[in-house]
């Protein structure tokens, strides 16, 4: 079953930090683009930043706002426009047995990872990491094709090229997304369990370093022993300052010891051209 079709309606949130005013050109183009896919939205009150800080809420009103769109008999999908820091400030006041009864699919990307995971954590459904401005950004008309196939096809595969660094194949369900972000569950009943899962990991902003720290800490945290494969996708800062060492360097020499399959991909991440991956979702790559 497709997750959309046209006719249907969606919901467009900032659960993280707020969007700028000067993102309303941005914010019109993509309502727009879903208008073109036969697609009607609905906005959050919080879409938009205060003056004077940089949410568009406190945590009890993003909360709210969001289970107001859970709860809204037309909302068929909830896209969230946002990113930053603030996102997992509204765990504690999401209903997750609401969120579960309702399976309305949530789809957002970066430090929405927190949200993604501990969807998954806490109900067993799938969330989406994809960002939904690519509809506006550079690569607008690929993206609305992308968007069409994955979100309203009944095939919802998985389009992006591998390039594997160990192994030939890996399996299991999907967790992760943006690394520091999704670290932020960690210790928390947010947190999925890893065991048998693959990891995915992506990242935006960050140096060679601070990757190793932050690939240190899922080690310390046994997500290696546990998990059945690595996929990266792309870690924007290193690779666009061609950083080393690179980060399949760092994920090889930390995984050497569990000889975890480990690939790499360029179609998922923050870029504009970027696809959609399904958090807690069963996939399997390879031969």
């Amino acid at each position: 079953m497709p997750i959309l079709k046209k006719g249907d309606t969606v919901g467009l949130i900032s659960c993280s930090d707020g969007l700028r005013q000067k993102e309303t050109p941005t914010l019109k183009k993509l309502k727009e683009k879903l208008s073109t896919l036969g697609l009607t939205t609905v906005e959050a009150k919080n879409i938009f930043r205060n003056a004077q800080s940089p949410f568009s809420g406190t945590p009890q009103e993003r909360a709210s706002e969001f289970m107001r769109l859970v709860s809204h008999p037309k909302v068929k999908a909830i896209f969230d426009v946002s990113g930053g820091d603030s996102a997992n400030q509204i765990l504690p006041y999401l209903d997750f047995d609401m969120i579960r009864d309702r399976a309305v699919p949530f789809i957002g990307i970066s430090d929405l990872s927190v949200i993604n995971n501990a969807i998954y954590a806490r109900t067993s459904l799938p969330a989406y990491h994809y960002r939904i401005k690519n509809l506006a950004g550079s690569f607008s008309e690929e993206q609305a094709e992308l968007f069409n196939s994955f979100f309203m096809d009944s095939r919802q595969t998985e389009p992006f090229t591998l390039h594997w660094l160990r192994g030939r194949k890996m399996a299991g369900t999907v967790i992760g997304g943006n690394i520091r972000c999704f670290l932020k569950l960690a210790g928390t009943r947010y947190f999925p369990d890893p065991k048998d899962k693959i990891l995915f990991l992506e990242a935006l902003g960050g140096k060679a370093a601070r990757m190793a720290s932050l690939l240190a800490q899922l080690e310390q945290l046994s997500v290696f022993d546990k998990c059945a494969g690595v996929l990266l996708g792309t870690f924007t800062e290193m690779q666009a300052n061609n950083d080393r060492p690179i980060i399949e360097d760092l994920v090889l020499e930390i995984t050497e010891r569990h000889a975890l399959p480990v690939a790499k991909t360029e179609q998922l991440g923050h870029g504009e051209d970027a696809r959609c991956l399904a958090i807690g979702h069963p996939l399997t790559l390879g031969m």
